[in-house]
This record gives structure tokens, C-alpha cells and sequence, in this order.
């Protein structure tokens, strides 16, 4: 039997197989065989692991999540104002890097998959209500400070998170008319407009 700390690397190689293989072929198209040949294992290893391909993709976007939180933590440090905050934040899900790109694939492949399937959308609805609620904790914030101005936070929050969204969608589908630039830009003038000026 193999050793806790071995079993958690194994699923860990898995999982990030997965997300790999997501991300170039989407979940539709991704097989066992590929994940087992990306991560290095027989698919015997992969199946025994996780009982099923459904199981096999809730489980890495909940990996992806949590490299997704690791990150968003990481630039919001705790003496950080929550105008501040809110523009970090989006500086950091800009699809930038290799990683940050796969992650939004994985992402957008999850919402694909909610359509069909309700049992994605849970896991959509937990993983992604916790990305919201960090947007709206921080316009909470800074309301109650006085550095943000606006009737409803949760209005603006949506509109905020729903704003990236649909902007990385454009810039990973190769939009002529936004680029990743014109993506930072929009999301700081969101943040700005609601910023209260001395």
C-alpha cells in the first residue's frame, strides 16, 4: 500500500493531468487514456484513484479553485485598502500566463459542463459563489471606509466579476477588438469609477 504522502502526490499528478488535458481538448473530448499518459500512470492508476470521469473532473476544479484561491490570496495582503484589493484582484485573473490561461479554459469547460449537467453546477455554484463573496467582501469594505462609492455592492459585484468574465472569454478567443491590455484597462476604469476621490 502505498504511503499517504505518495497517494496525495499521485492524486495531486493527476489532477493537474487533468486540468492540462482539459484545457487543450475540453471535457467532452478528454479520456482517461490521455490523463493516464499526461500524468505519467497506467489508467488503472487513474481509475483507481477516481471511481469516474465525472468524479475525475469535479475534483479538478476543485484543484483548480484552490490554485485559483492560493493566488488571489497571494496579492491581497492584509494591509492592502479594498480599492486596491478589487484592482489587484483583477490584475490577477488576467489570462497572462500559462497557468493563469489553463485555468480560465478549466473554468469556461465547467460552465459548459453545468449546462447539461446540474451536478456541475453545484460545484460551480460553491466554487464560484467563494470567488463572488471575495469581491463583495472587499466592496463591503470599502463602502463602510468610505472608499467606495456605490447604491448596492452586490450589484456592483456581480457586475465586476460578470465584467472579467466576459472580457477573458474575448481576449482567449483571440477578439480582435480586446486585448489582454484593453482587458486591465476596462477592469481598473470599473474599479475607478466607483473609487471615492479626495
Amino acid at each position: 500500500m502505498a504511503r499517504p504522502s505518495a497517494v496525495a502526490e499521485r492524486r495531486r499528478e493527476i489532477l493537474e493531468a487533468t486540468c492540462e488535458v482539459v484545457s487543450e481538448r475540453g471535457f467532452r473530448d478528454l479520456r482517461i487514456v490521455d490523463v493516464a499518459k499526461e500524468a505519467g500512470y497506467s489508467t488503472g492508476t487513474v481509475h483507481y484513484y477516481f471511481d469516474s470521469k465525472e468524479e475525475l473532473l469535479r475534483e479538478a476544479f476543485r484543484f483548480e479553485y484552490e490554485k485559483s484561491r492560493i493566488r488571489r490570496e497571494a496579492v491581497v495582503s492584509p494591509g492592502l485598502d479594498p480599492v486596491a484589493r478589487l484592482r489587484a484582484l483583477a490584475d490577477a485573473y488576467l489570462p497572462s500566463s500559462p497557468a493563469s490561461v489553463r485555468s480560465w479554459r478549466v473554468w469556461m469547460e465547467l460552465w459548459i459542463s453545468a449546462l447539461r449537467d446540474p451536478s456541475m453546477g453545484q460545484v460551480n455554484d460553491v466554487y464560484y459563489g467563494e470567488w463572488r463573496q471575495a469581491v463583495l467582501d472587499a466592496m463591503r469594505e470599502g463602502q463602510e471606509k468610505g472608499l467606495i462609492e456605490v447604491p448596492d455592492p452586490q450589484l456592483f459585484a456581480n457586475m465586476y466579476v460578470s465584467m472579467m468574465d466576459g472580457l477573458a472569454i474575448q481576449v482567449l478567443a483571440g477578439a480582435e477588438g480586446i486585448s489582454l491590455a484593453d482587458m486591465q484597462a476596462t477592469c481598473r476604469a470599473f474599479v475607478d469609477s466607483v473609487a471615492v476621490t479626495s
